[in-house]
């Protein structure tokens, strides 16, 4: 390590101690310290879209695990795309579902208000200092919610691959496992989503074959692997698999290009509920994915995952969670992952 490099690493170290200290105290001054267990009507706040939502269920999971009996509502702001809402989640998870628009946050916050909540947690996404303190005044004074946890120490944007070269950076998932294991509240890890088999008896006569899942959307242009790549390796993968295409609204034309140009795959893009795609997921043998939501829900499913990555983000935190999941990373451009590297990967 270099000189320069261990100042880097002092400076982000530094940083996150100081916001966590900062947070803790902040935190005691406001909230009481009470036995967590004895509350019956408990707030979550997870904001966010597709994945953000997926990487969260085990946490969801323990909470009801720890609180039984409670009524546990949740909260998220989203504009577009996947919610929780849109989930297929198990009964008895949440009781009350409140997906709300970003510019609602006034009448949001006086319908929460009537609730009287006894405690509220909140799974962080991206929170820096300033807007953890700001939530945490809201929730205290405004929301009048006695109990309160985990905020953390949020993501630091300085120095990025100093952070990805040496620090231990958990996956989302175990991020927000970790805040919970901090106040005591652990338990299995399971993600309660419900399974449906499709309609389409085509589907499941196919799933009995072997099956590999090209999974090719993303938010980002920069995250998403060329169409042509996806080609060459359907063709090097051969009869090895069949290949089945998901993504959403957005690829369904680059899903039919695909599937116009290989022989043995076939175009579900779009077609299937969340909770048929997870059917899907688990009676499948692997999947191929950019680094989008459909890549966390298939490795929730269990299924053996590639991701391809490239980003100037702080992008282990995306990691599929499971540990046989294996990653493919360019940090410079997703194109010059080549249809070679992963094909041997596969093998």
């Amino acid at each position: 390590m270099t000189n320069l490099e261990k100042i880097k690493l002092f400076y982000v170290k530094t940083i996150i101690l100081f916001r966590l200290l900062f947070i803790k105290i902040f935190r005691y001054i406001i909230f009481k310290e009470e036995d967590y267990k004895s509350f019956s009507k408990i707030l979550i706040n997870r904001d966010g879209a597709f994945g953000d939502s997926v990487v969260a269920l085990p946490s969801l999971s323990i909470i009801r695990q720890n609180f039984p009996s409670a009524k546990i509502d949740l909260i998220t702001f989203s504009d577009s795309g996947v919610t929780f809402s849109d989930l297929g989640l198990k009964d008895g998870l949440i009781d009350n579902i409140l997906v709300r628009g970003k510019k609602n946050r006034k009448e949001t916050l006086d319908e929460l208000k009537e609730n009287r909540y006894d405690l509220f947690i909140q799974l962080p996404q991206n929170l820096g200092l300033y807007k953890s303190i700001r939530n945490m005044f809201f929730v205290r004074f405004f929301l009048k919610i006695k109990s309160g946890f985990g905020w953390d120490s949020g993501r630091i944007k300085s120095f990025i691959e100093t952070q990805k070269k040496y620090l231990q950076i958990p996956t989302e998932t175990m991020r927000l496992l970790n805040n919970l294991k901090h106040e005591r509240i652990i338990g299995d890890v399971a993600y309660p989503i419900k399974e449906k088999e499709p309609t389409d008896r085509g589907i499941v006569e196919l799933l009995k074959r072997n099956i590999m899942v090209f999974i090719i959307g993303g938010k980002l242009k920069t995250k998403k692997w060329p169409l042509d790549s996806w080609i060459k390796l359907a063709n090097l993968i051969g009869n090895d698999y069949e290949i089945i295409i998901v993504g959403g609204p957005l690829e369904v034309k680059e899903a039919e290009h695909i599937n116009s140009r290989t022989k043995n795959s076939h175009n579900l893009c779009n077609k299937l509920s969340i909770s048929e795609l997870f059917f899907v997921f688990k009676r499948s043998q692997m999947a191929i994915s950019n680094d989008t939501g459909a890549m966390h829900l298939c490795d929730a499913a269990g299924t053996n995952v590639i991701g391809l990555f490239s980003t100037r983000e702080l992008s282990p935190k995306w990691y599929p969670n499971r540990k046989g999941a294996i990653v493919i990373e360019n940090n410079i451009n997703i194109a010059n992952i080549t249809p070679d590297n992963v094909y041997n990967t596969i093998k």
